[in-house]
């Protein structure tokens, strides 16, 4: 974990936040003005001290605590405390407008919403505000048991606005929501010893452009005793994840249908979870542009995997490009996957309806079916119905534990096996299967008998089996199979 997180404090220097917190006192509510704060009656902070001219605030020493519901604006520099929103037995509304904010604590949660039944933290245009929790020195002795976050709410919070933030969580996490977490809009920078944005109940990102480093999960919900909570979704706003731990982690359900979504992992998956993205109830992606780097599984979900759209460049460096523990169900999308294990892997079935694929694979390339998982013994299909699939796999280019079928779409794929595992004479579409030998990086061609180019690729390791099926193909006819200098005659 130390070293971890001492890479990812060279990565961020810039965003260093020196700091230091007093004891915390919460202020008695007064009056329950409405604290109506416009730019003139502004929280401002000055070093160790602050000061406000309207209602609903009541400030001791360098804590800040607002009581009554309504809009607040905060400015200046808080060199020792923190700003706290408790509005009491009657939860209430609060606004939180940061414009040139910098709010430090040494020991604690920089901002706390102890009670409140929404708070908005707007990032005023063109402001520079920054949050911190610690200091650099604590990134050595994190070690992921310390509480808080630099902001922690107890109750819904959303961040949103045309302006900066600067979080740093230098003892624990960057931005934890006990409830629902909604981030609308700004520019986000979080640098966190533990998880960088954490959700209990549910991550909600519709805007904004986000950057998270942290020594555990980038973001991450956790509960999943609530009907309906639990869940990470995704529709918009550009997000850059550098992560110890897992990229993205719903404890329910993912659902991803826009936003531009960069993922890197760099933990040991021996000793950590460091997935790119993962979900335990539902894995569903309509939309959106995902790349992902990862030690672990690019893409892994504990159930089954739906995907209908969306862009995605996938690579492990020791694990699998898409992995799910039940049914694989793809009907869109551009992949390009890159994995040391298998490329698209499934304990239940593989269904290919549509997309544009890409897959290297050190392992098999598309897998249906795993021995010792406690299923019948046939379970684990393989049935592509459409798409363009070119698949160099260093050991199966397809296994299927108990069919494969090609009823449509465009595959070329080679291996090292002896045959195409459990290849299905029933399949619609004609195929094409030879034994040849090829060397990585030689290019691998299929060519009709009239000499017209039907499919090409390059490959990736060695292989000795190659199967092609084309609409394009029909039965009876001949086709040549070039590697190298080889190639052979093949009757579809």
């Amino acid at each position: 974990m130390k070293k971890i997180l001492v890479c990812l404090l060279a990565a961020l220097l810039a965003l260093s936040c020196f700091t230091a917190c007093s004891d915390t006192v919460i202020g008695a509510s007064n009056d329950g003005s409405t604290g109506a704060g416009g730019a003139e009656e502004a929280i401002t902070l000055n070093g160790d001290s602050a000061k406000y001219a309207g209602g609903g605030v009541s400030i001791n020493g360098s804590t800040v605590t607002i009581s009554a519901p309504g809009e607040y604006t905060v400015t200046g520099t808080l060199n020792n405390g923190r700003i706290i929103v408790d509005t009491g037995d009657n939860p209430s509304n609060v606004t939180l407008t940061l414009d040139g904010a910098d709010i430090t604590c040494l020991t604690d949660s920089a901002i706390y919403v102890a009670q409140a039944k929404n708070v908005d933290i707007i990032l005023a245009p063109g402001s520079t505000n920054k949050v911190t929790s610690g200091t650099e020195a604590d990134l050595e002795k994190a070690d992921g048991t310390a509480s808080g976050a630099a902001i922690f709410a107890e109750d819904d919070l959303d961040i949103k606005g045309e302006g900066t933030l600067q979080v740093c969580g230098y003892i624990n996490n960057g931005i934890t929501c006990k409830d629902d977490l909604d981030i609308k809009g700004g520019t986000i920078t979080v640098l966190a010893a533990n998880n960088g944005v954490r959700g209990s109940e549910s991550v909600s990102i519709t805007g904004g452009n986000l950057a998270i480093t942290s020594g555990n999960d980038g973001i991450k919900s956790t509960v999943a005793d609530k009907a309906e909570k639990g869940f990470v979704e995704i529709s918009g706003g550009t997000i850059a994840i550098a992560a110890g731990g897992d990229g993205i982690s719903a404890e329910t359900s993912l659902n991803i249908s826009g936003g531009d979504i960069a993922v890197s992992t760099t933990g040991d998956p021996t000793a950590v979870s460091s997935k790119g993205i993962k979900a335990n109830t539902g894995f569903t992606v309509s939309g959106g542009s995902i790349n992902v780097s990862s030690t672990d599984h690019a893409l892994k979900s504990a159930v089954g995997m739906s995907i209908t759209g969306g862009s995605f460049t996938l690579s492990s460096t020791d694990g699998k490009g898409l992995s799910a523990e039940e049914d694989i169900v793809i009907s869109g999308g551009d992949f390009n996957v890159i994995a040391v294990d298998d490329g698209i892997e499934s304990a239940t079935a593989v269904t290919i309806e549509g997309g544009s694929f890409s897959v290297v694979a050190g392992n098999d390339g598309l897998k249906a079916g795993e021995k010792g998982t406690g299923f019948e013994e046939k379970v684990g299909a393989v049935t592509i119905n459409g798409g363009s699939l070119n698949i160099s796999a260093c050991a199966d280019p397809i296994d299927a534990k108990a069919q494969l079928l090609v009823n449509g779409g465009s595959v070329l794929a080679c291996g090292t096996s002896k045959s195409i595992k459990n290849f299905s004479a029933g399949s619609a579409q004609t195929f094409a299967a030879c034994s040849i030998s090829g060397s990585s990086n030689d290019t691998l061609t299929v060519t009709a008998a009239d000499g017209t180019a039907l499919a090409s690729m390059a490959a990736h390791y060695s292989f000795n089996t190659v199967l092609f099926s084309s609409p394009e193909l029909l039965s009876g006819s001949e086709v040549t199979v070039s590697a190298g200098t080889a190639s052979v005659n093949v009757t579809a």
